[in-house]
């Protein structure tokens, strides 16, 4: 393998995050909400790599105000043999260009890797329409290092590629039975100074997403399990603690927990917990993935609050029974009252709600009930989606086959801002989005959230910003965050 030399430096690797990874969601509703943080993805991967020997970079295209020219720079700079981008389902039109544009740039001796979930849901697709040489399929570590390390990309495992115009696949990779063995998180690779979140989500910035544990062992419909599974695989609590003073050293004010879910084993999550408060370690940290309600007790909130957590969101999902189940959720709307209830008792907790508009039994009652719903629960903030079935989930591959998906532009793919991307069985598009904006309006202008806002924005000090943010969220064309540092 030819490794180019630059300033004494050999650059083998260089991990991209498309300049649009942060501002999806700029002039939506939830504008105010904008935020950039070091990508957890190519924190792992670039670790992995450069704990075998390689020499890596990270460059953050989503922080740049022109981004096209630090590329253009770096990439001069670098002369990197291996470049590697990661995609979600709408970045996907962006980041087909990007590779494009690096291949013009580079030619032929750098080879291009594409990973992440829409390219793991669609490897023949992406590969067939672009220029990408290579698609990684699912957890990406181990498969990383070995395209790093052989040229041979038969013998490897969990990789589509390209053989003239033929599209090769390879078996399958076994997820990573040990995670404790993966190196901490390569934070040193990002200037982290250049990382900043709302004060209205955060405490302390900059913040990372941190994760102690992959895979979900419930089977939601509308969620993609196709990069970490559904086995439930688990850093040991004194691994976890090691990263967490790892991340702090570097820099990180706070963390944000994005396991799929923390409290699958609840006396683990405890215990994490339990060794955070006996270290003494001082860090504000957050659930931000959405805590299952069945999966909540009371000592783990005391337990967890006194080792900083601040606050905790739920997938509440929807007020209406027979929408929870349509999505094969398995929890009740009791459950869910019952959560809050439990957080508003144990105090001082912020709490997020987040909602769906358009799950497959919805109705307009439904919908009406799930506005009801979050306004009897009144979490600190409320968030609602009209609900998207993205490749690689069970929700997508049963409207394929009915034929209910009417557009594969991948851009219409947004969460806050998507277009008319399926039939619904009971709801027209102009339905969800009207009674989207109606939920945002009523929940937020209710004169009982106001009141509550009120109070705790003058004890917090926090009013003017919050004000802010108001007209951020329902005047999002005209009030708009910065998008890059």
């Amino acid at each position: 393998m030819t490794r180019q030399i630059y300033n004494g430096v050999k650059k083998d690797l260089v991990l991209i995050n498309p300049p649009s990874a942060f501002s999806s969601y700029k002039g939506t509703r939830i504008n105010a909400l904008f935020q950039n943080f070091p990508l957890l993805s190519l924190a792992s991967l670039a670790a992995a790599a450069r704990e075998k020997g390689f020499k890596v970079a990270v460059l953050d295209l989503g922080i740049e105000m022109e981004p096209y020219r630090v590329l253009d720079e770096k990439l001069k700079e670098y002369s990197p043999d291996f470049v590697g981008i990661t995609c979600t389902t709408p970045l996907f039109p962006e980041v087909k260009q990007l590779g494009s544009l690096i291949r013009r740039k580079m030619g032929l001796n750098t080879k291009l890797i594409l990973g992440g979930p829409h390219p793991t849901a669609l490897p023949e697709e992406c590969l067939r329409d672009s220029d990408f040489d290579v698609v990684v399929f699912g957890e990406g570590e181990e498969t990383l290092i070995e395209l790093l390390e052989n040229n041979n990309l038969k013998e490897i495992k969990g990789i589509y590629f390209k053989e003239g115009e033929k599209i090769t696949s390879t078996p399958l990779r076994e997820m990573i039975a040990d995670l404790n063995a993966l190196p901490y998180i390569a934070l040193d690779l990002f200037d982290i100074k250049r990382y900043k979140c709302p004060p209205i989500l955060n405490r302390e910035t900059p913040m990372v997403s941190f994760m102690t544990s992959r895979g979900c062992v419930y089977g939601c419909t509308f969620c993609n399990k196709n990069i970490f599974g559904r086995r439930f695989r688990h850093k040991s609590p004194e691994y976890v603690l090691g990263e967490i003073e790892h991340c702090l050293k570097m820099g990180i004010k706070e963390l944000r927990f994005v396991d799929d879910q923390f409290t699958t084993d609840m006396p683990r999550a405890k215990t994490i917990c339990e060794m955070i408060i006996k270290k003494g370690l001082k860090f504000p940290w957050t659930l931000a993935a959405g805590l299952r309600v069945d999966r909540v007790d009371e000592e783990f909130l005391h337990l967890a609050k006194k080792a900083g957590l601040y606050q905790v969101a739920f997938g509440f999902e929807s007020g209406d029974q027979a929408s929870l189940d349509s999505i094969e959720k398995g929890i009740t709307t009791e459950q869910s009252l019952r959560a809050m209830k439990m957080v508003k008792k144990v105090g001082g907790l912020e709490t997020i709600g987040f909602f769906m508009f358009g799950l497959p039994a919805d109705t307009e009652e439904s919908l009406k009930k799930t506005t009801n719903f979050a306004l009897k629960l009144m979490p600190d903030m409320a968030k609602v989606t009209i609900t998207i079935p993205f490749p690689g989930t069970r929700l997508y591959k049963q409207y394929e086959e009915k034929g209910l998906i009417k557009s594969r532009d991948w851009t219409l793919y947004n969460l806050h801002n998507s277009g008319d991307i399926y039939i619904h069985p009971n709801l027209s598009h102009e339905t969800m989005e009207k009674y989207y904006f109606r939920f945002y309006r009523r929940f937020y202008l209710s004169p009982r959230y106001l009141f509550k806002r009120l109070i705790k924005s003058l004890r917090s000090g926090t009013f003017f910003n919050d004000i802010r943010v108001g007209f951020q969220t329902f005047l999002p064309r005209f009030f708009k965050p910065k998008t890059s540092l």
